[in-house]
């Protein structure tokens, strides 16, 4: 049957079908963008989460469209409205096949800015900040940047946030060549550091310093940016990383396009005359051992501090697999791991695993029991404990505390 109210659905095929019934039942809006890498899944992702609460339909446009194919897509769907990620190319999908259609741009290139249309950026400054003190934080020596060589403005951003902070510390940076990479690290002050423009460029820095038989750490430490797991647990010790905030990316550049599409409402399609720029920025730093591992360690330890921090939410986990990795005596390991470290094996693992409990609960809407499962713990009691105790806060309240992922914690160890 028919639902009431509703015209009976005609004889089409998939593809007309689904364009007939989003045009009847919920409003259209075309997302030009990528899903290849990480990054750019995360901002698919926030936008859904907004488009559901609204009853919208989001189709995916390939980013690398022609202008015929953008276009057609427009033709097609009649869209509501359109979102745009331009951070690999600004000049695609241009200001006039979008005419009087809301439109808001993502990581639109600002010395190209549109004068018609919103754009939500990238703080990639505050982003390199935030990588940039996970280096200094290890003394170097030295430091390096090694770029996209495209000449990409957030590349850029980056690139120059590095330099004024290494200037204001009185140091120097280098710009690595992508040509000669191993000869240029090796050519280095050590320690030195090393800031990939994002996680795909640091581990190239990774496999030359690698292959010029350099240690990571205690040599070269090295931060890449996106925190894609592809990259960073690709490799032991791992890639620390800096995560923005891609989902919230986002869920926010669909906020602003709901808010074009009622100004279009109520003002005859006119855009804005002064559209909004806004900005995003980075949620955390996930700290691996490519810059992790405290000086001095010895490499026992360092394989052991490498298999808890991934492997301490694994169900089960405890100090016989520790063990295993040191390949050593229960004794030694545990003694190595104390005069190194300054705590237990355990301590270590409980501390691994109320980090993460600190980031789900800050940034996902997961239900306490699947955190308390996710970290690695069979109940929630022990949990619980320590959070009143390092927190002063239950976890439901310490999720339910605005910027709670910026608090400071008492020690548990």
């Amino acid at each position: 049957m028919c639902p009431i109210g509703r015209k009976k659905s005609p004889q089409l095929g998939t593809h007309h079908f689904n364009l007939w019934y989003t045009s009847m039942y919920m409003k259209t809006i075309l997302f030009f963008q990528s899903t290849i890498s990480k990054s750019w899944r995360e901002k698919l992702k926030g936008v859904i989460m907004f488009a559901q609460e609204q009853n919208w339909f989001v189709q995916v446009v390939s980013k690398s469209a022609t202008e015929k194919e953008i276009r057609q897509a427009i033709k097609e769907w009649s869209p509501t409205g359109c979102l745009i990620d331009r951070g690999m190319n600004y000049g695609i999908a241009k200001d006039k096949f979008f005419k009087r259609i809301p439109t808001v741009y993502l990581d639109q290139e600002p010395s190209h800015p549109s004068h018609s249309r919103p754009c939500l950026l990238h703080d990639s400054g505050a982003t390199a900040s935030l990588a940039i003190s996970s280096l200094f934080s290890r003394g170097c020596k030295s430091y390096a940047y090694i770029g996209t060589g495209t000449n990409l403005y957030w590349d850029r951003a980056r690139f120059i946030q590095f330099k004024k902070e290494t200037q204001a510390r009185g140091a120097t940076l280098s710009l690595l060549p992508h040509d000669g990479l191993k000869k240029a690290i090796i050519d280095l002050p050590k320690p030195c550091g090393i800031l990939g423009a994002n996680d795909e460029f640091a581990m190239k820095a990774f496999h030359a310093a690698r292959s010029a038989g350099l240690s990571i750490p205690d040599d070269v430490a090295i931060v890449g940016i996106d925190n894609d797991e592809i990259y960073c647990e690709s490799v032991t010790p791992g890639l620390t990383s800096v995560e923005p905030d891609f989902k919230g990316a986002g869920y926010r550049l669909a906020q602003m396009l709901a808010d074009e599409i009622e100004w279009a409402k109520n003002n005859g399609g006119i855009p804005r005359r002064r559209p909004v720029v806004e900005k995003y920025g980075p949620i955390r730093i996930v700290q691996r051992g490519s810059t992790a591992i405290p000086q001095g360690v010895g490499p026992r330890v360092q394989r052991a501090l490498e298999y808890i921090r991934r492997h301490a939410c694994d169900e089960g986990v405890g100090l016989d697999g520790v063990i295993a990795e040191m390949n050593c005596s229960r004794r030694l390991a545990t003694i190595l791991f104390r005069k190194e470290i300054g705590h237990t094996i355990l301590e270590e693992i409980h501390e691994q695993r109320f980090q993460k409990a600190c980031h789900l609960l800050s940034h996902t809407k997961l239900p306490i029991a699947a955190v308390v499962a996710q970290c690695g713990y069979k109940s929630d009691s022990f949990l619980r404990k320590m959070f009143l105790r390092r927190t002063n806060l239950t976890l439901r309240g310490y999720r339910q505390t605005p910027n709670s992922h910026q608090m400071k914690f008492s020690s548990f160890i």
